[in-house]
């Protein structure tokens, strides 16, 4: 039988709409994965998904596995066979595990080592129907799915009750139950605008016949669709859209036929801030907003549709009554909150825990003043303002506005600081110290702001340690992995010139419990590991910096030296450099270092010794010049140690000798240990 196309369709109820692209993209890579596996000759796979099915379709793919060439290496022949001749237990569980009860069916390999028992055998392929079955009940399983539900009286577990299942190869449907539905060639149309359940013909069909009935199932094209729709509207509407992804992708995932309609509101609502509105058209009809070209947000919207309408202004009108309701909450929130200060509102956050064991927000937002201020007094920002605006920074968790829109937090602190008559600086850190809220996201500005965010971020990530909750593979529900990488872009990227180690000690005590910070610090170098890998640095770069610098809890200073490395590295000496220090390092872990007396210049031998001894001395780097510089220095040194250990035998018989020029080898990586330990670099 030819090759053909495979299509498996799997229905259901509405899927969540946050999750359908990424379990349409994991069922796929699951799938091509296992046929990959399975050694299955195809040319293409690609996934569809839409509210209430996900989809594959296989080109061009075999309807049976290639034969297998099976090669077992079994026991060896001297441990194969007893004295009688009889078959070992060994060669009795080799031949089970071959299938076969005779070991004559074994062949014999002759290698270096003696005699080896060897099967061979051809097995003929899978039928496609046997294998994809176990293909698609692999992927199926593996999706990322948080919690899974059952219906009905079964015990199937799915992210939404299974409707149907299908599964052509070309015109045939294959013999498969999945999730205890039978395979058929039957799907369904779009709620209201298709007409009922339809057959595919042919599984080359799929999309024509799915549109035929109102029903856009790639993904791609819809969200492709709906963004050609988005800027015709915002141009007929004289506005622009303001870009974002993850809206997009999820109006993508809630409709099967997408129209998109414009509508409006009142001017009276611009009165509260943009970001209130926004978060309400946004989080709770999925609305697209429309800004001028100074960025100031119109009263108006765009909404995508899920069917098309022969009466579209009742559409539009139904969507802007919905609207309304909204958008007046916001405003009477508004006017609410500002009737008393965030000053009046901290003794609430007496009553919101922050974590049962660290206490109420009220006794963090008091720690990270403290510490806010105690930051600001090492990078030269009023210590005044930093405690003011850290005191104050959590208090919008306890107004009604945050309460309906908790995306907002921060943001409204920072209005009603300013409505309060606070400082702009104090305004800005307040509204910006939860900065970055996530990877590459904007970062706190320099100055108080940094401070408080700082404050915040090591106030949480000291606490959680503290009590014996850090991160493990499986949970860290108060993200202190994005929290510490947000510590390290704060300092690095605003150029804080911060001792960390510090900071984390002044977090501790601030706690007044006896918190330990050792395995904070080593936690958060660990990070510099994740945060210099996403920009091309590798890991043994950043470990030869952190290494050789353990006592060094200056951020700023670390980057430094791992950019003056990784620049390094490109220097024509670098690969000799890093082959010595290794052989330095190899041969000192064999002696006692401490033991080792200082480099004795008259009981050398050999001239190269001196002239070495000589180099070094001549070119010490100093203690505060940057590690560029240090490298500069230290790369001098090659040609002295290229010709120590081209003429000297540093292991000599003679202890004295030997325990000299392995000083004079402890005293050179001294040297280069003030830069890194260039050791560990690959």
């Amino acid at each position: 039988m030819p090759n053909d196309t495979l299509l498996f369709e799997l229905g259901c109820e509405e899927l969540p709409p946050k999750s359908l692209n990424k379990l349409r993209l994991s069922l796929e890579g699951s799938c091509k994965s296992g046929l990959d596996d399975s050694g299955f000759n195809y040319d293409s796979i690609k996934s569809y998904a839409t509210p209430r099915r996900l989809a594959l379709v296989i080109e061009n793919i075999a309807d049976k596995q290639p034969d297998q060439n099976v090669e077992k290496r079994g026991p060896a022949v001297k441990a194969a066979f007893d004295d009688n001749g009889d078959p070992t237990k060994a060669l009795q569980g080799f031949m089970r595990s071959c299938g076969i009860d005779d070991h004559n069916k074994l062949e014999r390999l002759e290698t270096d080592k003696g005699q080896w028992l060897m099967y061979r055998a051809t097995v003929p392929g899978a039928d496609l129907n046997d294998l994809f079955y176990a293909v698609i009940e692999n992927a199926l399983s593996k999706l990322p799915i948080d919690r899974r539900m059952r219906w009905g009286s079964n015990r199937f577990e799915f992210v939404r009750p299974v409707q149907w299942v299908l599964c052509l190869y070309g015109e045939q449907v294959l013999d498969l139950e999945i999730l205890g539905f039978k395979a058929s060639n039957v799907s369904r149309g779009h709620r209201f605008m298709g007409n009922g359940d339809f057959t595919i013909d042919h599984a080359n069909n799929y999309e024509k016949t799915c549109s035929e009935n109102s029903v856009i199932v790639d993904f791609d094209a819809r969200k492709s669709l709906i963004s050609e729709q988005l800027a015709v509207l915002s141009a007929k509407e004289n506005g622009l859209l303001e870009s974002d992804n993850a809206l997009l992708e999820e109006v993508t995932s809630l409709v099967e036929w997408p129209v998109a309609l414009s509508g409006q509101f009142e001017e009276r609502f611009l009165d509260v801030p943009s970001e209130v509105l926004i978060s309400a058209m946004k989080e709770h009809q999925r609305y697209f907003h429309l800004v001028d070209t100074s960025g100031k947000l119109l009263p108006k919207f765009i909404t995508i549709s899920n069917l098309e309408s022969s009466d579209e202004q009742t559409v539009i009108h139904g969507n802007e009554r919905v609207i309304r309701p909204r958008l007046s909450d916001s405003v009477f929130f508004y006017d609410q909150d500002r009737k008393t200060t965030l000053e009046s509102k901290l003794e609430r956050l007496k009553n919101v825990v922050f974590q049962t064991e660290l206490g109420t927000y009220h006794e963090k937002v008091e720690r990270i003043g403290r510490l806010a201020s105690f930051i600001a007094e090492q990078i030269g920002v009023d210590p005044e303002a930093a405690k003011q605006a850290g005191r104050l920074a959590k208090a919008d968790l306890v107004t009604d506005m945050v309460a309906e829109f908790p995306d907002l937090q921060g943001v409204m602190g920072g209005y009603y600081a300013r409505h309060d008559g606070e400082s702009e600086e104090v305004v800005a850190a307040v509204e910006q110290h939860y900065r970055p809220t996530h990877s590459g996201g904007d970062l706190p500005a320099v100055g108080v702001a940094s401070c408080v965010a700082l404050a915040d971020k090591i106030d949480t990530i000291v606490g959680l340690f503290g009590i014996g909750q850090p991160p493990t593979g499986s949970r860290d529900p108060f993200a202190l992995r994005r929290q510490s990488l947000g510590v390290i872009r704060t300092c690095v990227e605003n150029e804080l010139n911060l001792d960390m180690a510090l900071c984390l000690d002044k977090a501790a005590e601030l706690y007044g419990k006896d918190f330990e910070t050792k395995d904070v610090k080593a936690y958060v170098i660990e990070r510099l590991t994740n945060y210099y890998g996403d920009q091309g640095i590798t890991s043994d770069v950043v470990d030869a910096a952190t290494t050789a610098n353990r006592q060094q809890g200056n951020l700023l200073k670390i980057d430094g030296i791992i950019r003056a490395i990784q620049s390094f590295r490109q220097d024509a000496v670098a690969d000799q450099i890093i082959t010595a220090n290794k052989r330095v390092a190899n041969l000192l872990k064999k002696v006692d270092v401490a033991a080792l007396p200082r480099f004795n210049p008259e009981l050398a031998v050999e001239k190269v010794e001196i002239a070495l001894h000589v180099a070094m001395l001549a070119i010490t780097p100093q203690a505060n010049s940057d590690a560029s510089e240090k490298l500069i220095l230290l790369a001098q040194l090659q040609s002295p140690i290229d010709a120590f250990f081209e003429e000297i035998l540093v292991m000599a018989e003679d202890e004295s000798v030997r325990n000299n020029r392995l000083a004079l080898l402890s005293e050179l990586r001294e040297r280069f240990l003030l830069v890194a330990d260039f050791s560990l670099l690959q």
